[in-house]
């Protein structure tokens, strides 16, 4: 049997087999649409998460220097009114330091 006999005796098979592609080629289609619907909605929704860390993150993150600026001002204002107390303890750490260094030398 040559196509020609093929074609002509099948014409329902044939049909259903171009029934089948444009099926085939909607549902592929459609599938591109919803998938690139999803994809703008999931960066929209991203977008808007980030932009949201980001706020959330600059506040935190002046608060966190108002604090440590807060403790530099304390710690600077404790050793312009007490010099001879933070140069003994500066003194004293060394000296510790020293003997845990001479000893472990030792060992």
């Amino acid at each position: 049997m040559n196509k020609e006999t093929l074609r002509s005796s099948f014409p329902a098979t044939q049909q259903d087999v171009s029934n089948l592609k444009q099926t085939a080629t909607d549902a592929v289609n459609d599938l591109g649409s919803t998938a690139s619907v999803h994809a703008s909605k999931v960066k929209s929704q991203v977008k808007d998460l980030v932009g949201h860390f980001q706020d959330e993150g600059g506040e935190q993150l002046d608060q966190a220097k108002g604090k440590l600026l807060d403790v530099v001002n304390s710690i600077r204002d404790y050793a312009s009114e007490r010099p001879l107390v933070c140069i003994g303890v500066a003194v004293a750490i060394g000296f510790l330091i020293g003997l845990s260094r001479r000893s472990s030398s030792r060992g």
